[in-house]
């Protein structure tokens, strides 16, 4: 970091410090366990999801084009904002410090009230997506698992006291099950991209042929299609990068350290997305993808034909291996996104917007674990209450598609700092840096409109488009309310003070 950034993070830490009392000094009490070898896995764990490779093969071939696309307009640009507001501003709650810094503290308390909610809501669903995975993974006797409200309950409490355990001790434990969670995911991810290059079942005289074409440098048709597959590929495949930067009052050395895990993460992860899509593609008419199970179809279609000769049906023990696997991997990333959540309440706690219990650290840990417990009882309270829409699919997709405006604006917020920081903390941001923010923004904004749309049948597409609109707006108007309130009674206590 240059000397102007360095004398820019001292300013912002003495503004945090400052601002809520002790708040600089607690930060200074959280301990820095997290390295580079920390959060690259971590990066890996939290960007990539699998079945987004199979939404990128609906187009064919030439999804290749639609990723190059999706990783110069929206992953590169993530990366360079990334890496430069952490180089900034290398304090614990990422985003939410960046933003209060360079937009003021209630685009700051915003930005983290938007994604504290989209957390939750992507978290809350648990118990239904593990009671799914044992209904496929254990076979049709397990069938009954993935619509039985009392075992979905039951997994919902469960996992996510297990969750809350292991939060409590903090990055000891935490950043073990990161890694496991990892390192699943990367082989199965492996183990696809494998099937590009070794096909189980085919031999000399029956040669494999692929359905189509992995790969094609054609360029694709643009549709309406078409275009809303670029923009989940962009805005849900691609994005989370910024997510590690919550824990730099954690990390040894931050600013470099996330700026680093950003960059090295980011093509691991390209990779990953362009040659599982291929993989797919090598077995499964693009038009017949499921996007629902994408993993399981494709070790099916490349394993599966042992059963046929009285053998095993290696295709579909090992989809259901698979699904099992992942189903793990998805409760490691729920520790990892709880652990990053829990530190907002602490850290805005810090600037007297919430009560200071939310900051009060365990004095052997080291954690927030007021602030991690009472994270857990809300995702609890939003699973439960999750668990019973399971039925309703317009209430998913509603829950869903709500879920992505609050990821939105958070987005839309951090893409702006580099636009509008200026020169007031000694620095500028440079020209291709503020190119790539308005690419960024420009995307979202984009991805933001599709998410209004439907993609499962309702009554009416515009009635959806108002209950999504609805829900954000209420629940980003309760947001404003607890701001005012906090900062009402923070304004109160200054005054008590100077008073006395």
């Amino acid at each position: 970091m240059n000397d102007s950034a360095e004398e820019m993070a001292a300013e912002a830490g003495g503004a945090v410090g400052q601002a809520s009392g002790d708040g600089r000094a607690q930060s200074h009490a959280l301990r820095r366990k997290l390295g580079l070898r920390d959060l690259v896995p971590m990066q890996i764990l939290l960007v990539v999801g699998i079945t987004w490779a199979g939404t990128a093969a609906k187009q064919g071939g030439t999804h290749i084009w639609f990723w190059l696309a999706a990783i110069l307009t929206m992953f590169v640009p993530l990366a360079a904002v990334v890496g430069w507001c952490a180089r900034v501003w290398p304090l614990e709650g990422g985003v939410y410090q960046w933003t209060k810094f360079a937009l003021g503290p209630f685009a700051g308390f915003m930005s983290a009230w938007n994604f504290g909610l989209w957390a939750l809501l992507a978290v809350s669903n648990v118990g239904i997506m593990t009671a799914t995975s044992l209904s496929y993974g254990l076979g049709p006797r397990a069938a009954w698992m993935e619509d039985n409200h009392s075992l979905i309950l039951g997994l919902t409490v469960g996992l996510f006291l297990v969750i809350l355990l292991v939060n409590l001790p903090g990055f000891g434990i935490g950043r073990w099950v990161s890694h496991f969670g990892t390192m699943v995911t990367v082989m199965v991810t492996l183990l696809l991209m494998g099937l590009l290059f070794f096909h189980p079942h085919a031999s000399a005289m029956h040669p494999h042929v692929n359905p189509q074409r992995p790969f094609s440098l054609g360029l694709p048709v643009l549709t309406l299609f078409s275009v809303n597959i670029l923009t989940k590929i962009a805005f849900n495949a691609l994005t989370g990068l910024e997510q590690v930067a919550v824990f730099a009052g954690e990390t040894r050395d931050a600013g470099r350290t996330i700026m680093l895990s950003a960059w090295i993460a980011a093509p691991v992860i390209a990779a990953i997305y362009i040659l599982m899509s291929g993989a797919m593609l090598a077995y499964i008419p693009a038009a017949k993808v499921d996007l629902t199970g994408p993993i399981p179809q494709v070790l099916a279609a490349a394993f599966g034909g042992g059963a046929a000769s009285g053998g095993v049906d290696w295709g579909l023990a090992l989809g259901r291996a698979t699904i099992l696997a992942l189903a793990v991997a998805l409760v490691a990333q729920y520790v990892v996104m709880v652990a990053e959540t829990s530190r907002l309440p602490m850290v805005t706690g810090w600037d007297g917007m919430v009560p200071a219990w939310f900051t009060r650290l365990d004095p052997r840990w080291k954690t927030p674990t007021r602030s991690i417990a009472a994270i857990v009882l809300v995702a609890i309270g939003v699973g439960v209450l999750a668990t019973y829409g399971t039925g309703a699919q317009e209430a998913f997709q509603l829950i869903n598609s709500a879920g992505n405006i609050f990821y939105g604006v958070y987005y839309l917020m951090m893409f702006a700092i580099p636009l509008v920081v200026g020169g007031r903390f000694a620095v500028r941001a440079g020209g291709w840096l503020k190119l790539g923010a308005v690419s960024g923004l420009a995307v979202t904004a984009v991805a933001m409109g599709f998410n209004l749309l439907p993609i499962v049948d309702v009554a009416s597409k515009w009635a959806f488009a108002g209950k999504v609109a609805g829900v954000s707006l209420a629940l980003n108007l309760v947001g404003v309310a607890i701001y005012r309130r906090g900062t009402r009674q923070r304004i109160e206590r200054e005054l008590e003070q100077s008073a006395g």
